[in-house]
């Protein structure tokens, strides 16, 4: 038996909440290492519910700029220091978090090549061991999927399945039925970043998906104000935040956090969303 493998996975308890459920994204490496975990412990320690951690990818297709850039200054930092690789380094920020907290879900967002390169029996093995919760693949589609997800589920941690507005009927119904933990539903088919508003279209479709699923739904891909969260709150079980508050906090920690105030600067970037 794998040790640990056992654990109750800590997405579980979501379904017991009875608010809505926030998840927010930092990108591992950014802008190096030391910075990227002081960030990760501010995060962990603030009031959110999940916590998402990218690794950077040199070819991230799903991305909008904004974490693009964080990307790409993630592998420049790591490449300059001569650090260990980015996958490992994940996984010790993960660790050092759980010396503290053992109680909210963490996430890792990786793209499959990463993965594969790195081995996915590998991969799987020491995400659960450093306290993983769960894995985001953006490029993975869902009818490739049973193979890396029974590798996961043997380590207890679940794929989270992805669906987007072109999602057909047939293939949410399908999806819903082989959830874990939560469904990720991307309200836009481009890539991430800030958006103006929530279409109509989308909100039916989350609807559509919360009438069959047993796990929450949360809503994610342009994600940025308190108005949007409101709106999304009414339909969904929660939303995931990650270019607007990348956008946020970049100024202040790409010239090294000077002021100390990025902890002030997330909190009430938080407590303004949590309105």
């Amino acid at each position: 038996m794998v040790i640990g493998k056992m654990n109750k996975n800590k997405l579980d308890q979501l379904n017991n909440y009875k608010k809505p459920i926030l998840t927010l994204y930092l990108t591992s490496g950014y802008p190096d290492f030391n910075s990227s975990i002081e960030i990760a412990q501010i995060l962990i320690n603030s009031n959110i519910d999940i916590l998402e951690i990218g690794i950077p990818f040199s070819d991230p297709i799903a991305d909008g700029p904004t974490i693009q850039n964080t990307s790409f200054k993630a592998i420049e930092a790591k490449n300059k220091n001569n650090t260990k690789s980015i996958i490992d380094s994940t996984f010790e920020i993960v660790k050092i978090l759980r010396k503290t907290d053992v109680k909210k879900p963490i996430l890792i967002m990786s793209y499959l090549n990463p993965i594969y390169q790195f081995g996915i029996a590998k991969f799987s093995e020491i995400a659960m061991h450093a306290g993983v919760d769960g894995i985001v693949i953006p490029d993975l589609p869902f009818e490739q999927s049973k193979k890396i997800n029974q590798i996961f589920n043997n380590n207890n941690i679940y794929l989270i399945n992805m669906l987007t507005p072109a999602t057909s009927k047939a293939k949410i119904k399908k999806v819903v039925q082989n959830s874990k933990g939560f469904i990720y539903y991307v309200s836009s088919t481009g890539v991430t970043g800030s958006r103006d508003k929530l279409s109509s279209k989308n909100l039916k479709i989350i609807d559509i998906i919360k009438q069959t699923s047993s796990v929450p739904v949360l809503v994610g891909f342009g994600i940025s104000t308190n108005e949007h969260i409101k709106i999304i709150n009414k339909y969904a079980d929660g939303a995931i935040i990650a270019s607007a508050l990348i956008n946020k906090i970049s100024p202040i920690i790409e010239k090294g956090n000077q002021n100390g105030d990025i902890k002030t600067i997330i909190n009430d970037f938080i407590n303004n969303l949590n309105k």
